[in-house]
């Protein structure tokens, strides 16, 4: 039998938003964190921010079209998306969370935009959150 999925930390939260520039200019400007990274990553068709407020960091996206977070944002609007936990080794806990019968939407590891591999788990089986579980692992490529 398979232990939990056991995170580590909080990897990061994530806000989906329309426009990245206008968001930006609110958690910069307005609340004060600091600009780690922006960038687009086509594999997950979105452009991202990375921002940091001590050891927390925050993921602002915004899709570049259609797609799963765009029909995010068309049912909610923007707002929060998911939290992520880190995990040892994200592999065993997708295992664990299969073998606890929880519903996962990727089953296979993919690449996070920031590196390393993630996974997420269907808010039906997580009280309604979106989870993303990451490991920091290179992704090996075929």
């Amino acid at each position: 039998m398979t232990g939990p999925a056991k995170a580590k930390k909080i990897d990061h939260l994530s806000f989906v938003v329309e426009d990245l520039d206008e968001a930006l200019e609110f958690y910069v400007g307005h609340i004060g964190l600091e600009v780690v990274k922006v960038e687009e990553s086509e594999l997950h068709g979105v452009k991202a921010a990375f921002l940091r407020s001590a050891d927390v960091m925050v993921e602002v996206i915004q899709p570049l079209g259609p797609g799963p977070l765009a029909d995010f944002l068309e049912r909610r609007g923007p707002g929060f998306h998911h939290v992520a936990f880190e995990v040892e080794d994200l592999d065993e806990a997708l295992a664990a969370t299969a073998e606890a019968g929880l519903r996962v939407i990727d089953t296979e590891p993919k690449p996070g935009i920031e590196g390393g591999r993630i996974s997420f788990l269907h808010p039906k089986s997580t009280f309604g959150a979106m989870i993303e579980l990451c490991d920091k692992k290179e992704f090996e490529r075929e």
